[in-house]
């Protein structure tokens, strides 16, 4: 019942929705860079939410290259990089795929622990 709710639990409760929306369907790219960019082609740029008192908001950037020599790879840069969003690790796309899914999956298992609603594959052996 949303009665019962302060304004900051209704707030939350709506990212967390927004969250979950925005991963059941591929999302678009953030900017596609023109051929004249270094890494022309597609790029997602993600900003996590802060915990604590960062004073920035620790960013991935994500790319596919439109370049024939180097399109098999997925590029991401980390928050952690030396560079962030300049210096980029390659991965190859399967592997990209996999990270993903991991991504998805402990994502969902941290929602409902959290939530402390078991799931029926938390008791799978």
């Amino acid at each position: 019942m949303i009665e019962g709710l302060t304004l900051e639990e209704v707030r939350k409760e709506l990212e967390n929705l927004v969250a979950l929306a925005q991963s059941g369907e591929r999302p678009r790219p953030t900017r596609i860079n023109p051929a004249d960019h270094p890494m022309a082609g597609w790029e997602w740029v993600i900003e996590q939410r802060t915990v604590g008192r960062r004073r920035t908001k620790p960013t991935w950037w994500v790319r596919s290259v439109d370049d024939p020599d180097t399109s098999g790879a997925v590029y991401v840069s980390s928050p952690d990089c030396m560079a962030p969003g300049e210096d980029f690790g390659a991965m190859f796309p399967v592997d990209a795929r996999r990270l993903g899914l991991a991504l998805i999956a402990a994502a969902d298992r941290a929602e409902h622990v959290h939530a402390g609603v078991p799931r029926l594959e938390d008791r799978r052996g």
